[in-house]
């Protein structure tokens, strides 16, 4: 496998909608989110982007809405979540999102293993 970084493609956490958000909230946006793209790095080898989109609706109490996606060379796997609180709903979405790539290679095992068994009922 090519490392894609010695190429000078980088793995990258894009931001969208910071600007509606406080310097405190977009602190505690990035804290979570780029330590939780090192975990999902680790479950999804060929990760290129992680992209998030954060939308905030209402003035004098905020609810955030939090869309991410990873983008990688074979899959783009999405999540959404939205909730009161900052944190929590960014830890909401990185669960989805870490949920989602285990479920779908859970999924591409069992069809190998499926092939597997296949090939060794007709030896």
């Amino acid at each position: 496998m090519v490392d894609l970084t010695q190429r000078g493609l980088k793995n990258i956490v894009k931001y969208s909608g910071l600007k509606e958000l406080t310097p405190i909230e977009q602190a505690k946006l990035r804290n979570i989110a780029e330590k939780e793209y090192e975990t999902l790095k680790n479950l999804y080898k060929n990760l290129m982007d992680l992209k998030i989109d954060v939308k905030v609706y209402g003035k004098e109490k905020k609810k955030y809405s939090i869309h991410a996606k990873i983008e990688g060379p074979s899959r783009i796997i999405t999540a959404d979540a939205t909730d009161w609180d900052i944190t929590k709903v960014t830890r909401q979405v990185t669960i989805k999102l870490k949920n989602e790539v285990k479920k779908q290679f859970k999924e591409e095992g069992k069809k190998w293993q499926g092939l597997k068994s296949l090939i060794y009922r007709f030896k």
